[in-house]
């Protein structure tokens, strides 16, 4: 029996392929047609896909964030805009049979470059090639790096397992790739996606670079304008969210309302804890992994030392040590689980007995996980102030930014003198930052910002912010803006 041809693919492989690019039949749509609306970071990612020369591009995220809608958006778009549905490549390597071709991509690519695009990949028109859960593939990076040094291809990546695609890109694609991160959705995009009409009183979208040059500011003063009905019907948006969080299955409509908090827990313990981690790195104890994720879930938004983590650990008895604690916290972290803030400004020589601020990246887990939350209004502010950080850390995002806490004692001389804080600094690559205090209070009084005033002497920023209960104002002598929570998180 004669050997296949490098080019060729089993019937079955070359059938599943014409059934994930329907648009090679002569109609140019995705079918099931996706949603109208594109995330922020879809819509960026689509106009850079467009650019001669461009990077490839990797998308990492949480199971269940909508990497796999975006892309079908973007080649939806690629169409509209006049791109030919045969320059066009979809492969979905969760899919066994497309994963045990040998030599996938590079077999698969010089099919699409025969059969159905029909004339050479390296001229022409550029071909656009979209591989989703590329991690599932076994030395896929190698294979992506083959291809993008061999043909001038638009690619765009996509991995559930975040872990997996982070390193795979940090090792074999450096300099070669940008990668997005694209978390659960934030409060603003789970309105303009699924509450249209609400969404539509809200002024232009900022980004946290704007809010460096006061772009918050015009933001929070169009939406104190809003009426008091509009703003009625934003709070009780808000703590529908600040409940459930920003998993997009749970607001479309998919999962039962009594059935969210087991929807969650199961993403995110069955499959990242107990199959994403597990498969990448090794987890000698999944034991301990989980128990490290509930007590950040327990703990979302304070410090924590990694060693008391680990005496913790062996008090629930669990063998293990603080090296063992700290490579588990890395791979929850790189599994966009967690996030882990250092203080600011960052020591020389990094030290893990230094506790680190750490929050979960979606606070509907640990709701989820504890079933029910305290009521964003009613509540005590001190038990809710930890989980609106958590909820406030998930806008401070953005490219060329870092985002750190501040604690140190008022005279760093003196460790007998008070201990001040400020809960988060952003910091721009150019040095400047942005403290941002949380204060979700109905009264602030001049000791809750000595912290922030600290900060403000000791490091000159140009102004701080304080992200209230309902407090809109700005104080001019003091350099501070204050906002509302719920307008702090509509504007970015």
């Amino acid at each position: 029996m004669a050997p296949r041809r490098e080019t060729s693919l089993s019937e079955e492989s070359i059938q599943v392929l014409r059934d994930l690019n329907p648009w090679w039949t002569g109609v140019p749509e995705v079918r099931p047609r996706p949603p109208a609306y594109h995330r922020p970071a879809i819509a960026s990612l689509g106009q850079r896909l467009k650019r001669t020369g461009g990077l490839i591009e990797i998308v990492r995220g949480p199971r269940q964030v909508g990497k796999t809608t975006g892309m079908h958006q973007i080649i939806q778009d690629l169409m509209a805009a006049g791109t030919s549905p045969t320059d066009i490549l979809f492969v979905r390597f969760d899919l066994e049979v497309l994963r045990e071709e040998p030599a996938s991509i590079r077999r698969i690519l010089r099919w699409f470059e025969t059969e159905i695009r029909r004339h050479p990949l390296a001229s022409g028109s550029p071909a656009y090639v979209f591989f989703d859960e590329v991690h599932k593939l076994r030395r896929w990076d190698e294979e992506v790096k083959h291809a993008r040094d061999t043909y001038p291809l638009r690619m765009l990546i996509t991995g559930s397992s975040s872990v997996r695609v982070a390193r795979g890109g940090r090792e074999s694609l450096a300099g070669r790739s940008f990668t997005t991160e694209l978390p659960t959705f934030s409060f603003r995009e789970v309105l303009e996606c699924w509450r249209p009409q609400l969404a539509s009183i809200l002024p232009h979208r900022i980004t946290l670079e704007d809010a460096f040059e006061g772009g918050l500011t015009d933001s929070a003063r169009s939406l104190s304008h809003l009426r008091p009905q509009q703003r009625l019907a934003l709070r009780r948006a808000l703590e529908r969210y600040f409940t459930r969080g920003g998993y997009p299955r749970l607001h479309s409509g998919e999962v039962d309302d009594d059935r969210w908090a087991d929807y969650l827990v199961q993403t995110v313990f069955e499959n990242v804890l107990g199959a994403d981690i597990p498969d990448l790195f090794p987890v000698e104890n999944p034991g301990l992994l989980r128990h490290l994720y509930l007590s950040v879930a327990r703990f979302t938004g304070q410090e924590l030392a990694q060693n008391q983590l680990a005496q913790n650990a062996n008090v629930a008895g669990f063998d293990t040590n603080q090296p063992t604690v700290g490579k588990y916290l890395h791979y929850l972290t790189d599994a966009l689980l967690i996030r882990e803030f250092r203080r600011y400004p960052l020591a020389k020589k990094g030290s893990a007995r230094v506790p680190a601020k750490i929050t979960l990246t979606d606070l509907g887990v640990r709701n989820a996980i504890f079933r029910g939350a305290p009521s964003l209004w009613e509540s005590d502010p001190a038990v809710l102030g930890p989980l609106v950080e958590t909820m406030v850390q998930g806008t401070l995002r953005g490219t060329n930014l870092q985002v750190h806490f501040f604690r140190d004692f008022e005279d760093p001389k003196n460790r007998k003198s008070p201990v001040r804080e400020v809960d988060f600094v952003v910091e721009r690559i150019d040095g400047k930052t942005l403290p941002v205090e949380v204060k979700f209070r109905k009264r602030i009084d001049p000791p809750d910002l000595l912290g922030l005033g600290l900060f403000r002497a000791r490091f000159q920023p140009a102004f701080g912010i304080v992200v209230t209960r309902d407090r809109h104002d700005w104080d001019k002598a003091g350099r501070i803006l204050y906002v509302p929570l719920q307008d702090f998180l509509l504007a970015f």
